[in-house]
């Protein structure tokens, strides 16, 4: 009889402590709606700044001084400009 009334407690112990360790609901759509546009914006920030490190760069290059180029392309070869004196 003993046996028999351990078993039932052990039984009913173990009912809820197989419920604790079961798998957890599943996400709601609403929080899955949040993760995406969380990723969305992420995604999006990246490529601003991706867009914004590309544009800095042609920036630099573009003011750069071009070795081995026309001197003046513009003012046909002057150095100095129309309305200075000596040149």
């Amino acid at each position: 009889m003993r046996a028999l009334v351990l078993a039932a407690v052990a039984a009913s112990l173990a009912g809820p402590a197989l419920a604790q360790t079961e798998r957890l609901p599943l996400r709601s759509r609403s929080e899955r709606q949040v993760d995406d546009i969380n990723r969305s914006i992420g995604i999006q920030g990246r490529e601003l700044r991706q867009d914004q490190q590309t544009q800095f760069e042609i920036n630099q290059l573009r003011n750069q001084p071009v070795i081995g180029g026309p001197a003046n392309p513009i003012g046909g070869g002057r150095f100095c400009p129309p309305s200075a004196m000596g040149c």
